[in-house]
């Protein structure tokens, strides 16, 4: 040790000081909280992303204020959107596009069926992946699970390649059902999200994707639970995945139950979430969050549960109306709800809420499980949800009602038609006794 060293090491010695390296494991202080005066300056740091999203607990007039510049927030039975920022602005959806590969995945393939890698190239795909093999081999239903929790995008190869045959085949596909479902500002390429100036989206459309997704119980079910362990053939090392929003969403919000995080430089950070309560989902797309899309998803989902109540008109399987018949043994039959709907209630401009009935075939025989109506429901006046009806049981044609008239119109014909012939006879036979009557009597011969 060198001289000069001796009298700093006596003097931290005397001040009851020990040198840096004597004390491991030292943790830096806190950072002093973020402090701001006014609200401009709250909104100021929320947007350049070093303060989450929040809403105003003591005025929901106030809409949230988030980071992100493109949001939006729908209401999930109906479609109904309750908030929306910039929602068709087109962005770049980073890994939100498995969402969409998801779907197509699912709704193609069955949950046995195997899928086996035929790509070469396929280690060579940029990460996060599966570390999926050249000829590695999964159910279907596991590599669901892998590719959308993990965000896998080797996956996403091996299940276009699975399903069209190549990713430029799959995109196609892509497009096609982003189109039938209403998701026209968008445009998809591959099936992972990896950054390409042709492939964008809205977050209008991302709803509308995901509504669709979450609507199929396969894809409902391997994003309502974050953390799954899966089976494969070749890579037995790697087979515990979990969604990256784990912590800060399904194991912070209530009723957290999907659906799928989304980062790129260019996209920067994506989130579509979903959150069921008392059996009522609101879903919210955050696009393009210059920090934390989840910190936005949060404040925007909870604003939407305490400014929005819901007011239930359909239970799926349970009566929501009656519809009348025509020929029928029965003059009307039990409209059952093919969904649960909720209808929105703005809490702050309450409006009433209205049913009709509209049948669309009502005419027997009618089978079980036939659509026979359509519950049109509106709220203020402005029609909000359309719900199908189908038929309870089965109602068998009547003969006695074949053209549409009472059964007892045709008892009443037929008894008084009796009756009028039962008096006409009678009238005969009396007629008949009273010219036997009236004839003269000849005299016999003496």
């Amino acid at each position: 040790m060198r001289l000069w060293c001796f009298p700093l090491f006596a003097t931290c010695l005397t001040l009851g000081v020990q040198p840096a390296q004597a004390r491991p494991g030292r943790k830096r202080p806190p950072k002093p909280p973020i402090t701001f005066k006014t609200e401009a300056e709250h909104v100021a740091l929320v947007k350049a992303g070093k303060l989450p999203g929040y809403f105003t607990k003591t005025d929901l007039s106030k809409p949230p204020v988030l980071s992100a510049p493109s949001a939006l927030l729908m209401e999930f039975d109906t479609g109904e959107v309750l908030y929306e920022s910039a929602a068709d602005t087109r962005r770049f959806p980073a890994s939100t596009t498995k969402i969409l590969t998801a779907l197509l995945f699912v709704e193609n393939t069955q949950p046995e069926e195997i899928v086996t890698c035929k790509n070469l190239n396929i280690t060579k795909i940029e990460p996060s992946t599966l570390s999926i093999k050249p000829g590695e081999r999964f159910r279907a239903e596991q590599l669901l699970y892998g590719f959308i929790l993990r965000s896998a995008n080797d996956g996403g190869v091996v299940i276009a390649e699975h399903v069209a045959g190549s990713v430029p085949a799959f995109a196609q596909k892509m497009n096609a059902r982003a189109a039938e479902l209403g998701a026209r500002h968008s445009h998809f390429v591959n099936p992972h999200g990896l950054h390409n100036a042709g492939h964008y989206t809205t977050a209008r459309d991302l709803a509308l994707i995901a509504r669709a997704a979450l609507q199929n119980p396969r894809f409902a079910d391997a994003v309502g639970t974050p953390k799954r362990t899966i089976s494969r053939s070749i890579n037995f090392k790697d087979l515990v995945v979990a969604s990256k929003a784990k912590k800060g969403f399904y194991d912070v919000v209530l009723g957290a139950d999907g659906v799928k995080t989304g980062f790129t430089n260019a996209a920067r950070h994506c989130f579509v979430g979903s959150v069921t309560r008392n059996g009522r989902r609101l879903l919210a797309v955050i696009l393009n969050a210059p920090r934390s899309a989840v910190g936005d998803t949060v404040p925007l989902i909870e604003w939407g549960f305490a400014r929005y109540g819901a007011t239930t008109v359909a239970v799926s399987g349970q009566r929501a109306a009656w519809v009348p018949t025509k020929l029928g043994a029965e003059g009307r039959v039990a409209g059952v709800a093919a969904q649960t709907v909720h209808i929105t209630q703005d809490r702050l401009h309450p409006s009433a809420v209205e049913t009709t009935v509209m049948p669309t075939t009502n005419t027997a025989p009618i089978r079980a499980g036939q659509e026979v109506g359509t519950l049109v429901v509106k709220r203020g006046g402005t029609l909000v949800a359309r719900i199908p009806l189908q038929a309870a049981h089965a109602i068998p044609r009547s003969v006695v009602r074949s053209t549409g008239r009472s059964p007892w119109l045709w008892i009443s014909l037929g008894g008084g038609g009796l009756a009028l012939l039962i008096v006409r006879q009678r009238n005969l036979e009396r007629t008949r006794r009273a010219r036997r009557r009236r004839r003269p009597t000849v005299a016999e011969p003496l």
